[in-house]
């Protein structure tokens, strides 16, 4: 009883003194001061976590109570300037702090949540615009932690006609755990795509005939390319890449290359807030057919600051790294090593590539507004546990399992329509990192286990499901140990 008494004093007290009880007008003034419980170093102790997130849900309750008090607080505090953070003005830690408090934020229609035709939560998008269906990014991206996946209950309806669930595509919101690092490896992927389609067409116009070759990145191949001698290229060979090449590793359908571009989209979406860059440069279906600097009709102008998309991007970009934790019992490990062995010879790591190299863990975002980029080093300002070099050199690898490339996934998980223009049974290969804290599985969440994830695969995957489902129980159960040790560090958290 007296330990429970010092552990609740202990949190008041941390509650009381890191707060500030004058409004705070804007986020550069104290925002992150004020809710500087988001933090990117994780204490091993857990009843050291345990206090932390008590504090941090008791700064959450006040910063209520002073929203409540003086309406806008809020929405005060997490407008942050591009300028600013260009500038340098916020450590990593701040940004990372900053584009925290977005994240955890509760959007109210004062911020220019909705829209004048999306006033209210609805369940069933209807058509590009979507929503809104959340009030906070955590509300959906919570499982394990900060930017985990979402429960069943949390999928999105999206590009229906806004009545029923059949007429949608259902999306279960992915882990973006080490997305930052996910992000730079598809950069370099394009990038080296890019160079060997140069060289082709170089190739072709010095020769004066068409020039065919195979594009590989990382090792990953990626089909065929033809170049002509007039540099037109013809991309109809190409396997799981668009014919711009850029490597796209984010979406279910791998629409999107960068972290900013999710952000918009998912702010947009979900919650009926367009960035100032979208309602500059996105079309009405998109965003709102009212026009001028208020697209949704809602009254609300400057929705979300060129600032505020930088923060959150990059607390995106910071998130953890995903750990393997092998079990403790000792038939448990050694079923791990038959486990992994057995993803091997099953065919799973030629789609489920165990590790990419990476050449630098810098990330940065260039401005779009004149400035200087902002840049944050993975490999010591991210979220704990970080990417480090291995222990005997050589580059950074980085263990996500995934080729970061779409297949065609077969009849079974297929589609009634079409996606932004990727056919109905392909996906892109969902990292398998972290994976143990992220059920349930596949893209409308309709697999509760990893075994129903696995056998519902067909098309390109077809020989390896039907490999695994060829094995007896104790084969099966070595792989299910496997996967089971891909998970996240521990952490305690308050909803």
């Amino acid at each position: 009883m007296k330990r429970a008494l010092v552990f609740s004093l202990v949190v008041t007290t941390l509650a009381a003194c890191a707060l500030d009880p004058a409004p705070v007008p804007t986020a550069q003034k104290g925002s992150a001061r004020a809710l500087g419980v988001y933090t990117t170093n994780l204490d091993p102790d857990l009843e050291r976590q345990a206090y932390d997130a008590l504090a941090r849900d008791a700064r959450r309750r006040e910063h209520r109570f002073l929203d409540a008090a003086d309406p806008g607080h809020l929405a005060r505090s997490i407008r942050i300037e591009q300028s600013d953070l260009e500038a340098g003005v916020h450590s990593p830690e701040e940004i990372f702090q900053l584009g925290a408090q977005i994240f955890h934020a509760t959007f109210t229609p004062e911020m220019g949540y909705g829209g004048k035709d999306r006033p209210h939560l609805t369940r069933f998008h209807e058509g590009r615009r979507g929503g809104p269906d959340a009030m906070r990014c955590d509300s959906c991206h919570w499982r394990g932690g900060p930017g985990g996946a979402g429960d069943g209950a949390d999928n999105t309806y999206l590009a229906g006609d806004g009545d029923r669930q059949s007429s949608a595509l259902a999306r279960n919101p992915p882990s973006l755990v080490g997305a930052g690092l996910v992000e730079l490896l598809a950069r370099e992927m394009s990038a080296e795509l890019a160079r060997a389609r140069d060289a082709l067409v170089a190739k072709a116009k010095a020769e004066g005939k068409p020039a065919r070759s195979q594009l590989v990145a990382k090792g990953v191949a990626f089909g065929e390319l033809e170049a002509r001698p007039d540099g037109g290229i013809d991309g109809t060979s190409l396997l799981g890449v668009d014919t711009d090449l850029v490597v796209k590793p984010f979406g279910w359908k791998g629409h999107f290359a960068s972290l900013r571009d999710v952000v918009e989209d998912e702010l947009n979406v979900h919650h009926g807030m367009q960035s100032t860059w979208l309602v500059a440069h996105a079309e009405p279906a998109r965003i709102g057919a009212f026009g001028g600097t208020d697209p949704d009709g809602d009254g609300v102008k400057d929705e979300i600051r060129e600032g505020q998309v930088t923060a959150l991007a990059l607390f995106l970009a910071m998130q953890e790294v995903p750990i393997a934790d092998p079990p403790e019992d000792q038939d448990h490990i050694v079923r791990l090593g038959a486990g992994e062995a057995r993803f091997q010879a099953l065919g799973c790591a030629s789609c489920h590539i165990p590790a990419l190299t990476l050449e630098s863990a810098v990330y940065s975002l260039p401005s779009r507004e004149g400035g200087a980029p902002v840049r944050v080093d993975l490999e010591k300002d991210a979220a704990v546990p970080r990417i480090a070099p291995p222990i005997d050199g050589g580059p950074l690898r980085v263990y996500l399992y995934s080729d970061l490339k779409r297949h065609d996934m077969g009849p079974a998980l297929a589609e009634k329509q079409a996606d932004r223009g990727v056919r109905p049974g392909t996906f892109l290969t969902r990292p398998l990192w972290g994976i143990a804290r992220s059920r349930p599985y596949l893209h409308d969440a309709r697999a509760p286990t990893l075994e129903d994830a696995i056998l519902l695969h067909g098309g390109e995957a077809q020989a390896a499901r039907d490999a695994f489902a060829a094995l007896s129980e104790s084969e099966r159960a070595d792989l299910r140990v496997f996967l089971t040790s891909l998970t996240r560090a521990r952490r305690l958290s308050v909803p």
